[in-house]
């Protein structure tokens, strides 16, 4: 508490952990009880990480569902941080009760700048260059026809939340709502190769210049796309059994980046639950259905979209903040080698009468 008083943490993440590890190691060299209970200055710095996480969550105002001492404690017990259940149980009673109160240059900082609204990039070219497009899968999971699949050279413009291709007076548009860019499987011909996949399944890829270039189109994509993306609504109703995926609207939303945000991260949670419930059920079938490897594929690809989009708001609303949303080997796990959910099921499951 008195370091953070003093000593203002400003500027990036890795910067301000640099800072805290050296407190980590001040506070091991300086206090012997806790070289009695831990190991070394590393497992201190991550029980300090962990209270400042906790002292975001109880009193930063941006979580609606606060957390636990439970929840606290399982989130140090998957360390390497041997800490006492009554030396946790003090830890998060003294910062519920008291917060932790940052230095007023730091505060100043953070309250000096304003956060980003949505309008700000309604009419903004995030990125814009040459690419080299193929049409990969239809909506159906088909392949498209020959002559329909060639590489063809545009100039792309991301402009708001459209990707639009020019080509000697010839335009295509692509609105980036629910979409998802990734690194494509390495191409035996091409190099720099991106895939997108659509709301409706299409997907194409898209060669860059080179790596960099790449990363970029599919960071500005994807954070177009967490930006712009309404809630999905309710699946249709039908008389059949088989699993109906959410419907994906193609309207802009009318939600703040903040309840973008929000959004998202509720999107993550319940998508996380349906998935562990449905992989809770296979212990109880002899041979999992068609319908549940088809419901398994949705599920793990709009929870890797949805956890991508949460990962680009939060970095983009707070890049100062403590606060980490997620593990970061929660993103950016969008591979290409993951075949379309749709074409892995399409030979065995029945057509969906609505």
């Amino acid at each position: 508490r008195v370091f953070v008083e003093r000593a203002p943490l400003i500027g990036e993440n890795s910067s301000r952990e640099r800072i805290l590890f050296h407190l980590s190691k001040h506070l091991y060299d300086t206090n012997s009880a806790l070289r009695q209970q831990l190991r070394g200055p590393d497992e201190i710095h991550t029980v300090v990480c962990a209270l400042m996480m906790l002292n975001t969550d109880l009193h930063g105002g941006m979580v609606d569902k606060k957390m636990t001492y439970n929840q606290f404690e399982t989130n140090l017990r998957n360390t390497t941080a041997p800490i006492d259940k009554g030396v946790l149980k003090e830890l998060y009673n003294g910062i519920k009760a008291k917060p932790i109160i940052f230095s007023k240059q730091q505060q100043n900082h953070e309250a000096a700048k304003p956060l980003p609204t949505i309008e700000q990039y309604e009419n903004v070219i995030h990125k814009q260059g040459p690419l080299t497009k193929k049409n990969f899968r239809l909506a159906s999971g088909k392949r498209p026809g020959f002559f329909k699949r060639g590489w063809k050279r545009f100039d792309v413009e991301l402009r708001g939340s459209k990707l639009n291709f020019n080509k000697g007076g010839k335009k295509l548009e692509l609105i980036c709502h629910h979409c998802l860019a990734s690194r494509a499987e390495p191409h035996k011909s091409r190099h720099s190769v991106m895939k997108i996949t659509c709301s409706d399944d299409r997907q194409f890829l898209l060669q860059a210049r080179d790596d960099m270039d790449m990363q970029e189109w599919v960071h500005a994509i994807n954070k177009v796309a967490a930006m712009f993306s309404a809630l999905p609504m309710a699946a249709p109703v039908s008389n059949s059994n088989n699993f109906q995926p959410h419907s994906l609207p193609m309207s802009r939303t009318k939600c703040s980046l903040e309840q973008q945000l929000h959004n998202h991260m509720i999107q993550v949670d319940k998508l996380t639950t349906e998935y562990d419930t449905l992989i809770r059920q296979q212990s109880n079938l002899v041979t999992p259905s068609p319908d549940w490897h088809f419901k398994k594929m949705y599920l793990e690809r709009e929870k890797e979209k949805f956890e991508e989009y949460a990962h680009l708001l939060n970095a983009l609303l707070f890049p100062d903040s403590e606060e980490t949303l997620m593990t970061p080997q929660s993103f950016g796990r969008a591979t290409a080698n993951r075949m379309s959910y749709k074409r892995a099921v399409q030979k065995n499951v029945k057509p969906v009468e609505v």
